[in-house]
C-alpha cells in the first residue's frame, strides 16, 4: 500500500462549528455575484473540462501561470488570474512532486533541465525545481500522481526570556535543583544562522547538534533554542530545519528523536497540513510520542472566534439555491440566509484555503475556490484543481503580496455530495467566521498545542503569573474534529460522509505559555506570537523529566503534571483558547518529584498565596498584539 499524501441541513444540524456567523463585522453589499464575474466562472469551468490526463495531475495555479507567460489568455473570458506562483530569472519554479522516488523520476527532471532540492521516498515525494513550460512533460510519467507549487509555510512568531520568572522556572530550578540536565530537547524551526554568534555571546552553550544538512536559513530556531536555554540551560540541545517541505518536515522529527531527543518543538505550519486528517506531520508526531517522546507545538497565530478575530469558517456545505457555471454547479451558504460570498475583513498575509472531508490521496467530490472583487463582478483569482477519486481534498488562493481586504471567497461544488469544510485565510479574518482554527499536526493525538499569553501582563508578584491573564487576540483556538487516521481510515464514530459528529474531537490547545519575550537573536529581540510559547512548555518539560527520574516518571505524569497545575484563565476550567491554562513550571515540578521534602515544603508555603485557581480537565495517556511572522 502506497504512502498516503502529504505534500445549514444548516450548520446548526451538523454541529458546534456554526454556531456564529458574522462574528466579526457584518458583510457589506453586495451579497450576490456580478453577471461578468459569473460568466468568467462558467468559463473557468469548462476550461477545467477541457484539460487533458496529463494537465489533469497538474494545479491549476501552474498551468495559468504558464498560459500567462506565454502570453495566453487563460480563457476567453479571464485574461489573467493572479496565481502566486514565483518564476525565477531561469524560468524554474518549485514543486511538490507526489510520486514514488524511482531513477526514471530523477533522471527525467534532470533531464528536463530541473533540479532535485530534497527527496524522500519514505514519504513518495520530490520537491524541485523545474521549467515551468516543462511541467506538464514530466506530468507524462505514469508514475507521478500530482505536481503543485511547491508547499507554502509559516512560523508561529509574533537576553533572559522573561517567562523564566512569569512561569517560575527560575523557582523550579533553585528549590529542586533541577535544570533539564540528562535529557536532550529537539527544535524545529527555519534555521540556526546566527547560532555562533549566540554560542560566543553565552546566549547558547557551546554545543549545539545540528542534523547534517539540515541548518536550514533564517533566525527563528536560534530564538527558540535561546529560550529553551534560558530555562532549561542542563538540557542536550538539537535542531533541525522544518522548512524542505512536509515530508522533509516529517522525515525530520523522526531523525531528531533517533538523535537523542526525549522532547521536541516546533514553530511550524505548512497550508496544505491535512485539517480532517493526521497526514505525514501528525502521523510522524504520533509515532516518537509512541516512542516516548513529548512533543510541542505551537497552536498558532491566526485567531479565534471569541476574541473576534477569526479566520475561519468550518461547517456542512450547504446549498445557497444559486447555481454557478453551465453545468448548474451549486454554490454554498455561509449563512443560511443565500449568502454565497464569506467577505474578508482582513487581509491574510499568506493564502487562503478549503479543505473537506475526504481522505488525502482518495478525494473525488469536486470543490472549487473563487476569490471575487470587492464589487462582485471580478474573478481575481481560482483554484479549480481536479478531485476525480485519487486526489487531495484541498484548494489554495495566494494571497501574499496583495490586498484582498474587502474581497469575498465563494465555495462551489463542481461535482460529487455535501461535505464538512473548512475554510480559512491564515491570519486574515471574515465577516461569517466559526471557531476551530487549530488543525494540522499541533492537533495531533500526540502533540501538545500551546497557546500564547504575554509575559509582560503576568498580574503576580515578582512578575509571575497568577491565573488573571488572558490568552493573546491572534492564538488559535480549537477544538479540533479529526475523521481520518493517516492511512485513511474512519475514526470512529464512522458517519460517511463526516459530519461534526463524526471521527475524534480533539480539545485544543493543551497549554499556554509566555510570548513577547526577549532574545539577543537578530530581528527577535522581542519574540512574540505561539513560536515563542512553545519552547517555554517544551523547557519546563524537561525540568519535570529530571525531577521525577528518581522515580522513574512517565510521559503521561509529565502531561499530568503540567495540566492539573496549570492556573485557569478564560472560561472556566478547560477552555478552546487557553486550554488547562498556563504552565506554572514550580508547581508541576513539586507534583512530579518523588517527595516534597523540607526545602520543597517551605518554597511551596512561601509561594501558595500567589498560586491562582488550577484547571482540573481529567488528563491521561492521549489515544496514541501581532506576532513576529
Amino acid at each position: 500500500m502506497r504512502t498516503l499524501r502529504f505534500g445549514l441541513a444548516l450548520v446548526a444540524v451538523l454541529g458546534w462549528s456554526a454556531v456564529v456567523t458574522a462574528a466579526n463585522a457584518q458583510p457589506r453589499l453586495p451579497r450576490a455575484i456580478g453577471a461578468e464575474a459569473v460568466a468568467q466562472i462558467e468559463s473557468l469551468r469548462a476550461e477545467k473540462q477541457s484539460r487533458t490526463p496529463r494537465q489533469r495531475k497538474i494545479s491549476s495555479r501552474l498551468l495559468h501561470e504558464s498560459k500567462q507567460r506565454r502570453g495566453l489568455r487563460i480563457t476567453p473570458r479571464v485574461r489573467e488570474l493572479r496565481t502566486g506562483v514565483s518564476v525565477g530569472r531561469d524560468g524554474t519554479t518549485l514543486v511538490d512532486i507526489d510520486t514514488q522516488v524511482t531513477a526514471a523520476v530523477l533522471d527525467r527532471i534532470d533531464a528536463l533541465g530541473g533540479r532535485i532540492v530534497v527527496a524522500v521516498p519514505d514519504q513518495e515525494s520530490v520537491r524541485a525545481r523545474v521549467p515551468l513550460d516543462r511541467i506538464e512533460q514530466l506530468a507524462e510519467l505514469s508514475s507521478i500522481r500530482s505536481i503543485r507549487p511547491a508547499g507554502g509555510f509559516m512560523t508561529h512568531k509574533v537576553d533572559t526570556s522573561e517567562g523564566d520568572v512569569a512561569h517560575r522556572a527560575d523557582l523550579a530550578r533553585s528549590h529542586f535543583g533541577v535544570d533539564g540536565t540528562g535529557f536532550g530537547i529537539g527544535v524545529l524551526s527555519d534555521g540556526v544562522d546566527t547560532l555562533a554568534a549566540r554560542q560566543a555571546t553565552g546566549d547558547l552553550p557551546p554545543t549545539v547538534t545540528v542534523l547534517p544538512g539540515q541548518a536550514g536559513s533564517g533566525d527563528e530556531g536560534t530564538a527558540m533554542l535561546e529560550i529553551v536555554f534560558d530555562l532549561a540551560p542542563g538540557a542536550d540541545l538539537f535542531f533541525a530545519t522544518a522548512f524542505n517541505g512536509q515530508a522533509s518536515f516529517a522525515a525530520n522529527i523522526l531523525a531528531l528523536r533517533a538523535a537523542g531527543a526525549d522532547i521536541i518543538v516546533d514553530d511550524v505550519a505548512y497550508f496544505a497540513e491535512a485539517v480532517f486528517q493526521d497526514d505525514n506531520v501528525a502521523d510522524a508526531v504520533d509515532t516518537v510520542f509512541a516512542d516516548g517522546a513529548l512533543y510541542f507545538a505551537a497552536a498558532g497565530n491566526e485567531g479565534s472566534l471569541k476574541k473576534g478575530s477569526s479566520g475561519v469558517w468550518e461547517g456542512g456545505f450547504h446549498f445557497s439555491g444559486a447555481t454557478l457555471g453551465f453545468t448548474g454547479d451549486p454554490a454554498h451558504d455561509y449563512d443560511g440566509m443565500g449568502s454565497i460570498m464569506n467577505e474578508i475583513t482582513d487581509d491574510s498575509p499568506f493564502v487562503f484555503s478549503l479543505q473537506w472531508g475526504e481522505p488525502r490521496g482518495e478525494a473525488g467530490d469536486d470543490y472549487d475556490l473563487y476569490l471575487i472583487s470587492p464589487d462582485g463582478t471580478t474573478i481575481e483569482a481560482s483554484s479549480t484543481d481536479i478531485q476525480d477519486g485519487d486526489d487531495d481534498p484541498i484548494e489554495l488562493i495566494s494571497s501574499i503580496g496583495a490586498d484582498d481586504l474587502g474581497s469575498h471567497l465563494v465555495i462551489v461544488r463542481t461535482s460529487g455530495i455535501d461535505r464538512f469544510l473548512h475554510l480559512t485565510t491564515f491570519r486574515g479574518e471574515l465577516a461569517f467566521a466559526t471557531g476551530g482554527q487549530i488543525s494540522g499536526h499541533t492537533a495531533a493525538q500526540g502533540a501538545l498545542s500551546i497557546a500564547a499569553v504575554r509575559a509582560s501582563n503576568a498580574q503576580g508578584p515578582g512578575g509571575t503569573f497568577n491565573g488573571n491573564e488572558s490568552v493573546q487576540t491572534f492564538s488559535s483556538d480549537g477544538p479540533r474534529r479529526v475523521f481520518f487516521a493517516a492511512d485513511g481510515s474512519f475514526f470512529a464514530p464512522m458517519i460517511n460522509p463526516p459530519t461534526a459528529f463524526g471521527g475524534q474531537l480533539r480539545d485544543k490547545p493543551d497549554l499556554t505559555a509566555a510570548s513577547c519575550v526577549d532574545t539577543s537573536t537578530p530581528g527577535f529581540n522581542n519574540f512574540c506570537g505561539t513560536s515563542a510559547s512553545a519552547p517555554h512548555a517544551a523547557a519546563i518539560a524537561a525540568l519535570l523529566l529530571q525531577a521525577g527520574a528518581a522515580r522513574s516518571i512517565t510521559q503521561s505524569e509529565v502531561i499530568a503534571a503540567l495540566t492539573e497545575t496549570a492556573l485557569d484563565i478564560e472560561a472556566a476550567g478547560f477552555d478552546h483558547n487557553s486550554g488547562a491554562g498556563i504552565v506554572d513550571a514550580f508547581a508541576a515540578a513539586q507534583q512530579a518529584v518523588p517527595t516534597l521534602g523540607p526545602i520543597g515544603l517551605i518554597a511551596l508555603i512561601g509561594v501558595i498565596a500567589v498560586s491562582g485557581s488550577r484547571k482540573t480537565r481529567p488528563v491521561g495517556l492521549p489515544p496514541n498584539d501581532r506576532p513576529n511572522g
